[in-house]
């Protein structure tokens, strides 16, 4: 199997699909007009040849209504329905954060899919691209140093850690959030402050910059109400987030919801993280 087709996405998918081709494969693209860097990559005639390849890569998010493909660079719609008529039995279909429905959707076609956003590897690596872009955030919207500032970060998972170390590698104090005792216990041995996430109301209103990782309604009214006016929240928590916006709004809060930074702030390297991944995947399955 060695036809591949990139259908939409943004400028993530135009690097999988040059460092692929780079690789030996026969990569095409659909949804990608004009103006965009296509790296010379020849471009799939219509949606229904796109379709036919043994591989397709879908991007990350695949849709956002359900219905079409997220292709931001594309001037005309693609139709999920459209591939799903064409595609072949056999092929290989590879996106992001494929939801419930279309999980439903690929199953009654009988498609052989993957959500190579569910890899462990591919997490991981995002990390270091999220933690960079929300500190290019902090310093952008704030009228200070991140050195000598007062920082916290709610969650202790990977980008929890990789931020943590960098806040702290700029100078920042900072303070961590967890739940678990060995969470806790390696945020003191890092050299950072532990706080259990039951108690950050008592410590998040002197922090200058607070980042939020968990994927939960964390920073809700009663915390909220004690954070400072000057304080500045980054929230990198995928939807619903971490924040009640509403309260946020109430309370005249500086809230950034900061959603897929690595395709915003680094589409190159995130790119390539998603081609790794892929590979992964493709290795895996004996392709």
């Amino acid at each position: 199997m060695n036809t591949i087709s990139v259908i939409g996405g943004d400028l993530r998918q135009t690097t999988v699909a040059r460092l692929l081709r780079d690789d030996g494969f026969d990569v095409s693209l659909y949804g990608f007009d004009s103006g965009v860097n296509t790296y010379c990559i020849k471009k799939a005639g219509d949606i229904s040849s796109a379709a036919q390849s043994d591989i397709l890569i879908m991007p990350l998010p695949l849709s956002c209504d359900n219905e079409t493909v997220n292709a931001p660079f594309s001037g005309n719609k693609i139709y999920i329905s459209d591939i799903l008529e064409n595609v072949r039995k056999d092929t290989i279909l590879l996106g992001g954060r494929i939801n419930d429905y279309l999980k439903g959707e690929f199953s009654a076609y009988s498609l052989n899919w993957r959500d190579y956003l569910l890899r462990e590897e591919m997490a991981i690596q995002n990390a270091v691209p999220t933690s960079e872009g929300a500190i290019n955030i902090a310093i952008t919207e704030t009228p200070e140093t991140i050195a000598e500032s007062s920082c916290m970060v709610l969650g202790y998972g990977r980008i929890g850690k990789v931020l943590c170390r960098m806040l702290s590698s700029l100078g920042a104090s900072v303070t961590a959030a967890a739940r678990s005792c060995s969470d806790l216990a390696w945020i003191r041995n890092e050299g950072f402050t532990p706080i259990h996430t039951n108690d950050i109301a008592s410590a998040i209103g002197s922090c200058d910059i607070i980042f939020n990782t968990i994927p939960s309604v964390i920073l809700d009214r009663r915390i909220l109400s004690v954070v400072s006016k000057d304080a500045l929240i980054i929230d990198l928590s995928s939807k619903p987030g971490g924040v009640d916006f509403d309260t946020a709004r109430e309370l005249n809060l500086r809230v950034i919801w900061a959603l897929s930074l690595p395709g915003k702030i680094a589409p190159v390297t995130a790119g390539k993280i998603i081609k790794n991944t892929v590979m992964n995947i493709l290795n895996e399955m004996g392709v």
